[in-house]
């Protein structure tokens, strides 16, 4: 009698424990109806309504209403998806791989994905599977074969980039797991090889040239900018746990800390503030979650994952908008309503804010701190006093949060000037003083 009570309140604690753990989840990430059971594997917003996820046997699904409802897009493939980039709300691309056997696939829309046109990389000995765009006709590719594409027609043509290898000798040729730009000069790539390092590449020139660093001991699987001088990156693997690498001069330099005491490798980065981390751990099924900007190793707490099935990718179109994306079709959303109740008390940009430039009057050089409450095309443009476009200073996708853009004006003569910055479909200007 004395074993069946015992064994009853064993149950009864892990039942509760349980429960506990389901209720943590849930709190954080709400399930919302998928219509498919294939794996998802990443997904993006062009702003607050529009969104698209994809993955296993060519499967696109898509919302138009803020993710409420998703419906499937046909794209005309069955290969796995591994990537998929939109620049606006019609124009977006599809990487999907047979990898040796058919090579690297690539799927283009301008009507919102209604209709994907199809083409395959001319070398199907290689496989990409990574893509980012800068404009309409400005792209990047990579991915398992140590290179790194650039197009200057939508992605109809692409040619190599030049890799300097002075850094890392020979693993330069390492896979490259994602690309991101912060802006329309300066861009990254991380990833690396498990048991053996981890790396990250950088340009300065608008992509046709990289630098190679070797940062870490295990691979990097995602890279997000905080502003124009951090930089994170995480990755790792389950022997050695999360790793992640960051940078505070715009990558200059590197730091390497790992969190050894969670046992997974870190996939994605959620940034759903500046200042607040989400990234799903594959073989462990939480989340590490940080609130001081991915910084110090002893600062992630854990998190569960809110359902059974693997979380591949996490992403944040706003601090109240969040997507998780699941083995099985399953798709979660950020629960917003807890944002103020469970230590999340960070603040939040509520609208799209440009702050007065600093120094101001200034010789040559000075800064603007501008906010995005999504994720968006951003373009920051310098005009005279006649109103003459005289220099762009950023042009690209930049997620929500704050940033900062610098302008040297050492070629330009003293004067009044105008900073006018646009975030999608609004944008602010500020004046500036240029005394020499």
């Amino acid at each position: 009698m004395c074993y069946i009570l015992r064994d009853m309140r064993i149950f009864l604690i892990i039942f509760a424990l349980i429960s506990c753990i389901s209720i943590n989840a849930q709190q954080y990430w709400l399930p919302v109806n998928s219509p498919t059971n294939q794996k998802l594997k990443k997904g993006m917003f062009v702003d607050t309504v529009f969104g698209w996820a994809a993955g296993d046997s060519g499967v696109i699904i898509h919302t138009s209403n803020s993710g409420n409802n998703w419906v499937i897009q046909n794209s005309g493939t069955t290969e796995t998806i591994d990537d998929i980039f939109f620049i606006n709300q019609n124009t977006g691309w599809v990487i999907a791989n047979g990898f040796f056997y058919d090579g690297t696939i690539i799927l283009r829309t301008t009507n919102k994905g209604a209709n994907w046109s199809f083409s395959r990389y001319e070398d199907t000995t290689v496989v990409y599977n990574q893509i980012y765009f800068l404009n309409t006709v400005t792209g990047f590719l990579t991915g398992y074969s140590g290179g790194i594409l650039k197009s200057t027609n939508g992605g109809f043509n692409w040619f190599n980039t030049n890799i300097d290898t002075a850094y890392c000798p020979i693993l330069y040729l390492f896979p490259k797991n994602n690309i991101y730009f912060i802006n329309s000069l300066t861009g990254f790539a991380c990833g690396g090889q498990v048991d053996i390092q981890g790396m990250i590449w950088r340009t300065t020139d608008a992509g046709l040239n990289w630098k190679t660093y070797c940062v870490s001991s295990e691979p990097l699987y995602d890279i997000k900018a905080i502003n124009q001088n951090i930089v994170f990156t995480t990755g790792g693997d389950f022997e050695y746990g999360l790793s992640n690498v960051y940078t505070t001069n715009s990558g200059v330099s590197w730091i390497y800390e790992p969190v050894s005491q969670l046992l997974g490798k870190g996939q994605s980065i959620g940034m759903r503030t500046p200042s607040e981390f989400w990234i799903p751990l594959d073989y462990l099924d939480i989340f590490a979650v940080n609130t001081d900007s991915g910084f110090g190793p002893h600062n992630w707490r854990e998190v569960p994952y809110p359902g059974n099935e693997g979380i591949n990718y996490t992403f944040f179109v706003s601090p109240t908008m969040g997507w998780s994306l699941a083995d099985s079709g399953r798709i979660y959303k950020y629960n917003s309503s807890i944002i103020g109740i469970s230590g999340n008390n960070e603040i939040i940009p509520e609208s799209f804010t440009i702050e007065q430039n600093y120094p101001n009057p200034f010789n040559p050089e000075t800064k603007i701190d501008y906010t995005l409450n999504r994720s968006t095309l951003v373009r920051a443009e310098i005009f005279n006093v006649l109103g003459e476009l005289i220099e762009t200073i950023q042009d690209g996708y930049q997620p929500s949060g704050f940033h900062s853009v610098t302008w040297n004006a050492a070629a330009f003569p003293s004067g009044l000037y105008f900073c006018r910055i646009t975030a999608g479909n609004s944008d602010k200007t500020i004046k500036m003083l240029l005394l020499k």
